[in-house]
């Protein structure tokens, strides 16, 4: 891939995301939108209609084996990611895979391991960190604008209904990787991972649905050093959606929603006593869709030889499925009252 100069992008999956993505690509001159699939042929067939896609591919397998096609996205239902991305991986593919990573973090390992073995990129598309809010805030905490960071608050939620015309039924369905973790919390693990590190200790509350995915989860993470993520995610209530860093010198917030904001507000403890200086907004706005920060990045690796993003390596992917494999652990661990009636 080295040197040339037109990505010869596929599809795997025709959702909402997608769409977004293949209104997205347009914007990057590099890159050409060749080939979709779907899980249906007729839903591939629509979306290559609607976006004049040349080919539409009538399986997963013809996609993966398509010789024309240099990079696939996958935006299946999560918990399909590694079924998928694992086959276009091992047909030499490079693979961008929609966040969540994967189900698992057993799903993520094995997927970083056929990257390696195949020599392709991979890259999860955690696009919030390519934002440019998001490259503002990491410069700021790494020049110590607020300190040495010790707390990450962040919650992500809104009400998905599970029948209805706004329903979106795979999120409650676990083998397709449903729950409000996996779709919305994985925004406020992947922050407090980015700037609090790694291993935390989880204590992680929640409630589940008749299906068994989790509808609301609270967890507190707490680090070796003291610092400590308090994050939630929920399917029934709206949140605050928004995000605070907090440092020892003052703090920077993220509004709702947090995940693709395009401004951010740095505060600075006042040294004099209790409270805080004047705080100033930073405007970082999004140029286009969003989605193209993302996409120029999975180019720059393809073009440079490079096996993985600095920004978005292939370690934080993992690391924050181990996380979310844990916060799951305890939301859905036998309580007491089960514990009584199963003996």
């Amino acid at each position: 891939m080295r040197g040339k100069t037109t990505v010869r992008w596929g599809l795997a999956g025709t959702g909402t995301i997608a769409r977004e993505f293949a209104q997205t690509i347009a914007e990057v001159p590099s890159a050409f939108l060749a080939a979709a699939a779907s899980r249906t042929v007729a839903a591939s067939g629509k979306f290559c209609s609607d976006f004049g896609i040349p080919t539409q591919h009538s399986s997963f397998q013809d996609l993966a084996h398509d010789p024309t096609i240099d990079a696939v996205y996958v935006s299946t239902p999560a918990g399909l990611h590694h079924e998928h991305a694992r086959q276009f991986l091992e047909a030499g593919k490079h693979v961008l895979v929609e966040k969540p990573f994967t189900a698992t973090h057993a799903e993520a390992l094995d997927l970083a391991r056929t990257a390696k073995r195949a020599g392709t990129v991979l890259m999860e598309a955690m696009w919030s960190r390519f934002l440019p809010a998001y490259v503002e805030l990491k410069r700021l905490v790494d020049d110590g604008a607020i300190g040495e960071v010790r707390k990450v608050e962040a919650s992500f939620g809104f009400p998905i209904p599970e029948a209805g015309p706004r329903a979106r039924p795979q999120l409650y369905d676990p083998a397709l990787g449903g729950g409000s973790l996996l779709e919305m919390g994985v925004y406020p693990v992947q922050l407090s991972h980015w700037l609090l590190g790694d291993e935390p200790a989880v204590a992680a509350f929640g409630r589940s649905s008749t299906s068994g995915v989790d509808l609301d989860t609270t967890a507190l993470l707490s680090f070796g050093d003291g610092a400590t993520g308090y994050i939630s995610s929920s399917m029934s209530t709206v949140l605050p959606n928004n995000a605070r860093i907090l440092g020892t010198e003052g703090l920077i917030e993220l509004p709702a929603p947090h995940h693709c904001p395009n401004e951010l507000t740095v505060s600075r403890y006042n040294p004099s006593g209790p409270g805080l200086q004047q705080s100033h907004i930073i405007q970082a706005p999004i140029v286009g869709g969003g989605l193209r920060y993302e996409i120029l990045e999975f180019h720059a690796l393809l073009e440079s030889g490079s096996p993985q993003s600095s920004v978005m390596p292939l370690g934080d992917s993992l690391a924050i499925m181990r996380k979310l494999d844990l916060i799951r652990h305890q939301v859905h661990k036998p309580s007491q009252e089960d514990l009584h009636r199963e003996s």
